[in-house]
């Protein structure tokens, strides 16, 4: 992938440029702010533009809005210090389609880094929600209130199952792919509707992805972070 790193911090930068290139990854650009990386993105075309939330002049979402405008074939990705859901959820309205927290090890990061990408590609850029580290995951569903909300009673199975409805599977697709029956499946299915009190798949589906729940690429809950 072709790489742009919007990052104030310029030691941070280096050492994730650094693990970059040594994943195969070409670094393209670096700028100290969203209007900078934009600037690149016009003479240097990349594949994704990591943008710090906090670099020395705070980031706001006008400024990423604008940069995606202006890119629209760019994937971005937010990379925050921060875990706080307010800032968060602003990046994830402002268009950037993958999020992360600086302390998730590297492999998390270009995971999501990766299937951001893959999802332009494949032109889901519109259907597919923001794809999400686990720990950005976590700190969006403690920012909510989700941590004692409904949520908290699925149970491992009925996670899974409800990363598989967002991933639009069939009831048959995901009791293959879980190794039970039809019927099982349908139970784990009910039990999550009736748990996050939707009255459908669909509106399970919505609740879901709104609320980061979950990701398309992954039903796990979250685990520990490691630093990047």
């Amino acid at each position: 992938m072709r790489i742009i790193i919007c990052d104030g911090h310029r030691v941070f930068a280096d050492a994730l440029a650094s693990l970059l290139s040594g994943a195969g990854h070409e670094v393209v650009g670096r700028a100290l702010n969203v209007d900078e990386a934009a600037g690149i993105l016009r003479s240097q075309p990349a594949d994704a533009c990591v943008v710090d939330l906090r670099p020395p002049r705070s980031v706001r979402r006008p400024d990423i809005e604008r940069a995606v405008r202006c890119a629209p074939d760019t994937v971005f990705v937010a990379l925050s210090a921060s875990a706080d859901a307010a800032m968060l959820r602003q990046a994830t309205s402002a268009g950037v389609r993958g999020l992360a927290l600086k302390g998730d090890d590297f492999g998390e990061f270009l995971r999501v880094v990766t299937e951001a990408v893959a999802s332009q590609r494949r032109g889901l850029r519109q259907a597919q929600p923001v794809i999400l580290s686990r720990s950005a995951r976590a700190a969006l569903r403690r920012g909510s209130g989700l941590a004692a909300g409904p949520s908290q009673f699925l149970t491992e199975r009925e996670w899974e199952a409800l990363g598989r409805l967002v991933r639009g599977e069939s009831t048959v697709a995901i009791a293959r792919a879980m190794g039970v029956r039809i019927s099982t499946a349908r139970t784990h299915i009910d039990g999550v509707l009736c748990k996050l009190g939707a009255h459908s798949r669909l509106e399970a589906v919505a609740y879901a992805v709104r609320e980061g729940l979950v990701d398309a690429g992954g039903w796990q809950r979250e685990q520990s972070a490691v630093g990047l």
